[in-house]
C-alpha cells in the first residue's frame, strides 16, 4: 500500500477527536443536538488548525445514516460517512474558490442547488480559501447564501478573513479557529511517534511541536521528514536540527552567555559559524529572543512547566544562564533583538545588522535598581527630618512678603555604574625608590591619584594649581569654577582619598591642603570649609547641605547652579 502521510492519516473523522478547538467541538455540537442548524457557516483561522477537517465532519453530521436527523456526532460508520470520507458523496461539494472565481461557475452553482440531494439529507457546499473569489463572484452568491433552499448547507473557510466582504460575513455564523498550542501538538505527536513503533526524545518532540507555529498539520509534514531522515531510535533533538536547518541550542546558550560575560569577540565568532553553517537569520533571531524570555520568565514568575515550550532539561539550561544575568539587563537585550529582528525583514545587509545588534548587547551597562534608589531617598530624608532648614513664614495680606528660601537645582543624569573605589581602579601606580621629596614624581603621583576618583570627583580637581614646594605638602588652588560652597565642601572630602593613594603608592605621605580663594570670597579654616554664606547671606544647614551631597552622589550627578525660587521638577521628582 502507498505511503500516507501523517496529516491524512491522523485526521480526524469525529467531533471528539479534534485537537485544541473545544470551543468549537461544543457548539456545533449542541446546536445540531438541538436542530440548530444554520444555512452557512464561516471558519476562519490560520493554515493547518482544521478548518476544512471541521467542515467534513459537520458534512457527516448532517448527513449520517445512523439517525433520522442530524447528530451531535456522526458514527463514521455507515455509507454515507465513508463516502464523504474518502470525498465521493454526490451531495457533497467541496470548491476550491482560488480556481472557481468566475460569476458563471457561481450561476451554474445556484442552478444545481434548486434540487434536492441525491442521497443525503442537504447538500452541502465546502468553499475552501473563499476569500479568493472574485467581487463579482461574492455579489452573486449573496441572495442565494442568505436565503438558500431548506436542503442547502454552505460552509466556507479562509485563512484572511480580512478579505471576505462584511456582507457575506453578516450572513454567516463565524468561528475563529485558534492557532494550537505547543503542548498539545506535541502531546499529539507523541502519539503518532508511538503508533508506529517509533522513539523520540521529549526535547526532539517539543522542537518540531514548536517549529509547527500553531499548525497541527505543518507539525505531522515536518514529524515524516524527521522520521524518514533517522534511522535509530530514538531521534534526538540534534537529527531534528540538522534535517530542518534549525541551529543547535548551544549557540544561543554561547551567544547570551558571550553578552552577559560582555565578550564581543566570542559572540562574533558564534555568529560566525552561525552564518558559515547556512542558517537562516530571521529564525535564529526568533529562537534566540524566546531563550531571552525564557530567561525573563525565569527571573521572574518561577519555573512551572505550563510557561515553557521546552523540555524540563532545557528548562534547567536556561536557569543557570538566567542565574548569570538581572531581569533589567536581560530585557535590554530582548529589546535590541527585538528591533533587530524588524530591521532583518527589509535589511539589505541582514549579516551586519544582526552583528550590530549583537555588539550592541554586549555593551549594556547595569541598570540602577529604581525601587533601591527610592528607598534609599526616603531614607535620606528621614535622617535630616529631625532637624529641618527654616523657612521664613511668608506676610499673608501685604505685598511686602518675605523673600523664599534660596533652592539649589539639581540636574540628575541617568543612574550609571559606581565607579571602582581609588585604591583599586586607575592606572596602577609602580613603586619607585624615592627617598627625598620629588616635585616632579608628586606632580606624576597626583595626576594618576585624581585619574583613580570616581568619575563624579575628578571635575573637582581639572585644571587646579599645584604648590609642591613645601616637603610632605601639596597646596592645591581649585578652577575659578569650583570656588564655592559646595565645591570646597566636595574637595574637601576628597583629600582623605588622595592622601591614602599617596600613602600606598609613593615612597612618602603626603598632606593635601586647599588653598584660600583670592577676593576673600572663601577661605579655607580647617572644619569650617562648605559652612560659607549663600547668595541671600543666610548659613546654610548643615542637614540641608548633607542630604544634598547624598543624592548628588546617589545618582552620580553633579550642581549645576544655586539660584533663588521654585525647583524645577523632571520626572515628577524635584530636590531643594
Amino acid at each position: 500500500m502507498a505511503f500516507i502521510g501523517s496529516a491524512r492519516k491522523w485526521r480526524p473523522q469525529r467531533f471528539e477527536e479534534l485537537i485544541g478547538q473545544e470551543h468549537i467541538r461544543r457548539t456545533l455540537s449542541n446546536a445540531l443536538a438541538s436542530g440548530r442548524v444554520a444555512s452557512a457557516y464561516l471558519f476562519s483561522g490560520t493554515r493547518g488548525v482544521g478548518k476544512t477537517t471541521t467542515a467534513r465532519i459537520l458534512a457527516k453530521a448532517l448527513n449520517c445514516e445512523s439517525g433520522d436527523a442530524p447528530l451531535s456526532e456522526p458514527c463514521n460508520e455507515c455509507s454515507s460517512c465513508e463516502e464523504i470520507t474518502r470525498g465521493s458523496h454526490p451531495d457533497i461539494l467541496e470548491i476550491d474558490a482560488a480556481t472557481y472565481t468566475g460569476v458563471d461557475n457561481v450561476r451554474e452553482l445556484r442552478e444545481g442547488l434548486r434540487y434536492q440531494p441525491a442521497r443525503g439529507r442537504y447538500k452541502t457546499v465546502i468553499f475552501d480559501e473563499v476569500h479568493m473569489l472574485s467581487k463579482s463572484s461574492f455579489n452573486a452568491l449573496l441572495k442565494t447564501l442568505e436565503e438558500p433552499p431548506p436542503h442547502v448547507v454552505f460552509i466556507l473557510a479562509t485563512t484572511e478573513i480580512k478579505n471576505v466582504p462584511d456582507t457575506i460575513l453578516s450572513r454567516c455564523q463565524v468561528f475563529e479557529f485558534r492557532r494550537i498550542t505547543t503542548s498539545v501538538i506535541a502531546a499529539h505527536l507523541s502519539k503518532i511517534v508511538e503508533a508506529q513503533d517509533r522513539k523520540m526524545d521529549e526535547a526532539a518532540v517539543k522542537l518540531l511541536a514548536r517549529m509547527g507555529e500553531g499548525s497541527i498539520r505543518d507539525a505531522q509534514s515536518l514529524l515524516d521528514q524527521v522520521l524518514a531522515f533517522a534511522a535509530e531510535d530514538p531521534v534526538s533533538s540534534e537529527e531534528v536540527q540538522k534535517v530542518l536547518g534549525v541551529p543547535s541550542g548551544s549557540i544561543h546558550k554561547a551567544l547570551v552567555e558571550a553578552v552577559i560575560a560582555r565578550d564581543g569577540n566570542k559572540a562574533l565568532t558564534e555568529l560566525k559559524g552561525l552564518f558559515d553553517a547556512g542558517h537562516d537569520l530571521k529564525l535564529f533571531s526568533a529562537n534566540l529572543l524566546e531563550y531571552l524570555r525564557d530567561c525573563m520568565v525565569l527571573l521572574s514568575a518561577g519555573d512551572d512547566a505550563a510557561l515553557f515550550d521546552v523540555a524540563a532539561s532545557e528548562i534547567e539550561e536556561r536557569r543557570q544562564v538566567a542565574a548569570k544575568m538581572s531581569f533589567a539587563e536581560a530585557h535590554q537585550a530582548y529589546s535590541i533583538l527585538q528591533g533587530a529582528e524588524f530591521e532583518l525583514r527589509t535589511s539589505d545587509h541582514p549579516r551586519m545588522t544582526l552583528e550590530v545588534a549583537i555588539l550592541r548587547m554586549c555593551q549594556i551597562e547595569p541598570i540602577a535598581d529604581l525601587s533601591a534608589l527610592m528607598e534609599r531617598l526616603e531614607s535620606i530624608s528621614g535622617e535630616a527630618a529631625p532637624n529641618p532648614p527654616r523657612v521664613p513664614s511668608p506676610r499673608t495680606g501685604s505685598a511686602g512678603g518675605a523673600p523664599p528660601p534660596a533652592t539649589r537645582e539639581i540636574t540628575v543624569p541617568d543612574p550609571a555604574p559606581p565607579a571602582t573605589e581609588a585604591a583599586s581602579g586607575g592606572t596602577p601606580v609602580a613603586q619607585v625608590e624615592v627617598r627625598e621629596w620629588n616635585t616632579v614624581e608628586a606632580r606624576r603621583i597626583w595626576t594618576v591619584a585624581v585619574e583613580a576618583l570616581r568619575p563624579m570627583r575628578r571635575p573637582l580637581f581639572h585644571g587646579v594649581e599645584l604648590d609642591l614646594e613645601t616637603e610632605g605638602t601639596i597646596r592645591v588652588v581649585l578652577a575659578q569654577e569650583n570656588r564655592n560652597a559646595q565645591g570646597l565642601h566636595m574637595a574637601e572630602e576628597v583629600l582623605p582619598e588622595i592622601e591614602a593613594f599617596f600613602r600606598t603608592h609613593s615612597p612618602w605621605s603626603a598632606r593635601v591642603e586647599i588653598a584660600g580663594v583670592e577676593n576673600g570670597a572663601h577661605s579655607q579654616t580647617g572644619q569650617g570649609a562648605g559652612k560659607t554664606s549663600n547668595a541671600h547671606g543666610q548659613k546654610p544647614d548643615e542637614n540641608e547641605e548633607a542630604v544634598i551631597q547624598e543624592i548628588v552622589d546617589l545618582f552620580n550627578g553633579k550642581i549645576v547652579d544655586i539660584r533663588q525660587g521654585r525647583v524645577r521638577k523632571s520626572g515628577g521628582n524635584s530636590f531643594a
